[in-house]
């Protein structure tokens, strides 16, 4: 399986942004439930400190120094944010009893000091990671209760740790099991694309095989292939009916023309003219059945087992040299920009017919003194085939109708003889050959581009 289109697919790309989105979200719901405990932690913590540093006044108003040096050496029990370290300076802080050995570098008593808030700080830097309190005594003596709170920053670093790389194992993890799904749901569509493909190159018996699917993808397989059987059994019966009709008219058809010859021979004056009239209009009631029959062959696909590699070059020369005598009545000029070899796999006599057509329908519509061009090249998956010509053209709103049986334009029909049939056949024989074909504006004119897969 590809992983470009793995990681283009829709599938991938809404699984992957709904778990970096959901990952973020959780991300920033634990970074507030943290950040709420961090601030109840601190406030905890200041006012336990400024508590302490209350019960240490009032030991001072009743004791003096020595009740507050019996408090220095008292053993600490309890929680944790109860713990506290003290010092005691003259108005200069220098040390003059307590558990700390001499003055923080800074005083933290502000919100960026930790009062109320979160701290990221270097989790190496623990001496100066304090609380404090200070409160002035007589004689300019000093009294600071502090609290450290080194264990919270190591706590912290932890946490955020934790939230940072759980959220990318998340998204990793989701990424992989996005690109799980998106491929099982690639292969899936690929199995109906394939299938798709098959029955529009004219197999109406292909289905869609429902034996690895499962869920929805299972459901949607069984209704395509009832779909599928549906039009099967249609397309089937009315094939028979245009099939019947055909045939069923042509034999009828050949014996009245057979006849009509025969009358030919024998009749004079004025009925020998009505006889020949009556045989041409005989020769393309023929000829339209004939078509039509030939399309239905076509559609059936049933061509397809005689592909063999071809020149789609070679067989362009071969339909433009057969075409050039009638060119040459008009005094139209075939210029051509064949880029031989073009290689295709292919039925020669129904690539020729359909060429053929387009080439007659160019000479046809093109008045005297005109000009037809014959360019047909190759890129790397697809071969290119262009019939331009100088002619009166097709109307924008007639371009996609003039594919469909029986449809002329109506500005042709009284100027040209013709039964609608020509680039229906050129439709059925490029389908057959999973091609396309598409009429644009050639200033003046028509161009008719083909574009058909190229040979591996």
């Amino acid at each position: 399986m590809n992983l470009k289109r793995i990681f283009a697919s829709l599938t991938f790309r809404f699984m992957f942004s709904y778990v970096v989105g959901l990952s973020l979200a959780v991300f920033f719901v634990l970074a507030l439930l943290f950040a709420s405990y961090s601030y109840n932690y601190f406030s905890v913590v200041n006012q336990a400190v400024k508590d302490e540093s209350a019960r240490l006044l009032q030991l001072y108003g009743t004791g003096g120094r020595a009740a507050l040096d019996a408090a220095f050496a008292q053993p600490q029990t309890g929680r944790t944010e109860q713990h506290f370290l003290y010092l005691l300076t003259d108005a200069q802080r220098n040390r003059q009893a307590g558990t700390l050995n001499a003055w923080p570098a800074d005083n933290y008593q502000s919100w960026g000091a930790l009062e109320y808030g979160v701290s990221f700080r270097d989790v190496n830097d623990t001496g100066e990671q304090m609380v404090t309190h200070v409160e002035a005594l007589d004689n300019d003596q000093l009294l600071m209760v502090a609290r450290n709170y080194s264990d919270f920053i190591l706590f912290e670093h932890i946490i955020l740790n934790v939230l940072v790389r759980s959220m990318f194992v998340t998204i990793f993890m989701g990424a992989i099991g996005g690109a799980v799904v998106a491929g099982r749901g690639l292969r899936n569509v690929d199995t109906i694309n394939r299938t798709v493909q098959s029955i529009m190159q004219g197999d109406l018996s292909e289905r869609i095989s429902v034996k690895d699917s499962r869920g929805d993808f299972r459901n949607l397989a069984v209704t395509v292939n009832r779909m599928l059987d549906r039009i099967q059994t249609l397309m089937e019966g009315l094939r028979q009916v245009s099939d019947n009709i055909a045939h069923d008219l042509r034999t009828p058809l050949t014996r009245l023309r057979n006849h009509l010859a025969s009358l030919q021979g024998v009749v004079n004056g004025e009925a020998q003219h009505i006889v020949q009239a009556l045989l041409e209009e005989a020769d393309s009631l023929l000829a339209t059945f004939n078509a039509l029959l030939r399309i239905a062959q076509v559609e059936s696909g049933n061509r397809q087992s005689g592909f063999q590699p071809l020149d789609i070059a070679v067989i362009l020369r071969d339909v433009i040299e057969l075409y050039e005598p009638l060119a040459a009545e008009k005094d139209i000029e075939i210029g051509t920009d064949l880029r031989s070899p073009l290689p295709l796999s292919g039925d020669r006599d129904l690539l020729f017919q359909a060429f053929a057509n387009l080439l007659d329908n160019a000479i046809k519509y093109t008045p005297e003194n005109g000009a037809i061009r014959v360019r047909a090249g190759a890129t790397n998956t697809e071969l290119w085939v262009e019939v331009a010509d100088s002619g009166w053209g097709i109307p924008l709103a007639d371009r996609d109708k003039v594919f469909r049986r029986f449809y002329r334009v109506e500005a042709s029909r009284s100027q040209q003889p013709g039964n609608g049939l020509g680039l229906s056949l050129v439709q059925a024989v490029v389908n057959l050959h999973a091609g396309s074909i598409a009429l644009t504006e050639n200033h003046p004119g028509l161009k008719v581009a083909v574009r058909l897969p190229a040979a591996a």
